[in-house]
């Protein structure tokens, strides 16, 4: 299942949502974890992959996801 990542404008918070491809492309109703914010930012800096119970990364920046020109 795919992991999306998101960053609250508000509060800078870095977070994971896990969905389906058609979850997503139906579009997904969510606020940050922290703050309620519905202020997000999708990250694309990498991809994530999760099998079982593991996640992978290949990210390629450090520091919450977030590279060169992100946000």
């Amino acid at each position: 299942m795919p992991i999306y990542e998101y960053h609250c404008r508000e509060c800078g918070h870095y977070f994971d949502v896990w969905a389906t491809i058609a979850e997503k492309e139906k579009g997904l109703d969510i606020a940050c974890e922290k703050c309620g914010s519905k202020e997000l930012h999708q990250v694309f800096a990498g991809i994530s992959i999760a099998t079982g119970a593991s996640v992978t990364r290949n990210t390629p920046f450090s520091g919450g996801g977030c590279g060169p020109g992100c946000c």
